[in-house]
């Protein structure tokens, strides 16, 4: 700061030097102002010579003139001072009238001098500013040492000497009570005793924590239920001994670090877009879905039950983990599906039983419906089959209706519906992709009619050895060219099939809206 304003403060007085000069300048041009307008007026160069060297002698002048018209002029130098830069010039007026201009008084300043001497005044001046402001400066520094800089490394020291958890209290300097040092010490007193207060707390806390985390870590671990927590990439944070167990069962499993949860079940892409879907959602919180774990070939299904559940951090969102809870329900799994097969299936036959067969015949028609396609409907009888119960009894019949059964499934397709409608009366749901009705479907439908007319022609051969000859009619309705709906289509389908019967029996007939009847 000392070198900034010295530094400063001589530019300023360098310059302030030069202008008393200049002002002294022209102080000596008004001085003579009177005397030289008389010795022009009356073109005295004696006097204007004296006024000139008396100018001239000076220091801060360097050359001086007098001019007036015509003609008349004295200057002190070799040369005159017309058209010369840095002359200051006073205009002199008439003596007797203030209004008439008669002559100048020029004067050049003396440029080194005035330099020279606003230098060294500057620098002496500096040097003194300098001075005082070092020696100001040592002062405050002693005296900051003395009343702040001391105490407060007293203070300092003795505060690092405090151990946490001591009753130790710091002392005010002297004469410090009642300053900001002492406010301050206080100050560290009272941090002192918060800080041994919570201290004590989290000591307590930390007891308590200790407890309760032995028996969180006895439940979590004893649990029956398998946990586990898993992260943004769906893979394994940590998991208790129960996890461990029922993923063994996985054919995924050799070592769990490392592996997403996803990649011990099936459906994999669909489980990890629900598991997205879960962390995007607001209102998904806690979801439950049973699903089927991979295992090893030859071994049972494993199903188990999983209740999924975000573990969220309000400060760290982008941390969202979600913690798995998960039973094994194989066997309840096992006897739900099979309680739903026997709801839903013939028990003799294994083909869907009437009741299932028409939710899922209604299933096809609306899906037909919305992709504007074409569903096909069999009726099948079998031929004479009360005569097969009457000659060889029912469990023979029993026999004949599944290897009728056994054949319909090997003719047409998984996703086609083979159906026992009721005693020997069997129905077969089909869907076609394609709407060109005359060109492509009759001979599609027409040949799959007759190999299901073939298959069901073979006889059956009895435990027994005997052999018994079987047939079937069957009456073919489309929708939607023969009905706009089950039941209708259902009806021309009855229709076609008791004309199949009436024309020889062992034949496929498709319905015919133009003879209400129907025809080969």
């Amino acid at each position: 700061m000392a070198l900034m304003s010295s530094y400063f403060f001589y530019f300023g007085e360098v310059q302030r030097n030069r202008l008393d000069s200049m002002e002294h300048v022209n102080q000596l041009s008004r001085t003579v102002e009177k005397t030289a307008s008389i010795a022009v007026y009356v073109q005295d160069s004696e006097l204007a010579s004296e006024i000139i060297e008396g100018i001239a002698v000076n220091d801060v002048v360097s050359e001086a003139q007098l001019i007036s018209e015509p003609g008349f002029s004295v200057y002190s130098g070799r040369a005159s001072l017309v058209d010369r830069e840095g002359v200051s010039t006073l205009v002199l007026y008439h003596p007797f009238s203030e209004y008439e201009v008669i002559g100048q008084l020029k004067i050049l300043p003396n440029a080194a001098f005035i330099n020279q001497n606003a230098k060294k005044a500057a620098v002496n001046q500096a040097q003194m500013l300098a001075l005082l402001i070092v020696i100001t400066a040592l002062l405050v520094s002693f005296i900051v040492h003395k009343a702040l800089t001391s105490p407060l490394n007293k203070i300092t020291n003795r505060f690092e000497e405090v151990k946490p958890g001591e009753d130790i209290r710091l002392t005010v300097p002297r004469f410090h009570q009642k300053d900001e040092i002492g406010s301050l010490v206080n100050g560290i007193n009272t941090l002192v005793t918060s800080l041994n207060q919570s201290i004590d707390s989290e000591r307590s806390l930390r007891e308590k924590t200790e407890v309760l985390e032995k028996k969180f870590r006895l439940i979590f671990e004893q649990a029956s239920a398998g946990i586990c927590l898993i992260d943004r990439d769906n893979r394994l944070v940590t998991a208790n001994p129960a996890f461990e167990r029922i993923i063994y069962k996985s054919r995924s499993i050799v070592d769990s670090n490392g592996l997403k949860l996803t990649d011990w079940f099936y459906n994999q892409p669909q489980l990890e877009s629900f598991l997205t879907d879960i962390r995007q959602s607001k209102n998904l919180d806690t979801v439950a879905l049973d699903l089927k774990m991979k295992t090893l070939a030859g071994k049972p299904d494993c199903w188990v039950h999983c209740l999924f559940s975000k573990v969220l951090d309000d400060e760290q969102v982008s941390n969202l983990m979600i913690e798995v809870l998960m039973y094994d329900v194989t066997e309840r799994t096992e006897r739900e599906i099979n309680t739903r097969f026997e709801a839903d299936h013939d028990a003799l036959t294994h083909l869907k039983n009437r009741r299932a067969g028409r939710r899922d015949l209604l299933e096809l028609f609306e899906r037909a419906k919305e992709s504007d396609k074409i569903a096909v409907i069999m009726n099948i009888d079998l031929d004479n089959f009360k005569v097969i119960n009457d000659v060889y009894g029912h469990e023979p019949g029993d026999i004949v209706l599944i290897e009728v059964g056994r054949r319909m499934m090997a003719v047409f397709r998984n996703d086609d519906l083979c159906i026992r409608w009721g005693g020997d009366e069997f129905i077969v749901g089909c869907y076609f992709d394609s709407n060109q009705f005359k060109e492509r479907i009759l001979p599609a439908i027409e040949k799959l009619a007759s190999e299901l007319r073939d298959s069901l022609h073979q006889n059956v051969t009895l435990p027994s050895g005997d052999s018994i000859e079987v047939g079937a009619s069957i009456g073919i309705a489309i929708y939607p060219h023969h009905g706009q709906n089950l039941e209708s289509v259902l009806s021309a389908a009855d229709k076609a099939m008791y004309y199949s019967k009436s024309e020889g029996r062992d034949r496929y007939s498709i319905f015919s809206e133009a003879t209400h009847g129907a025809e080969e």
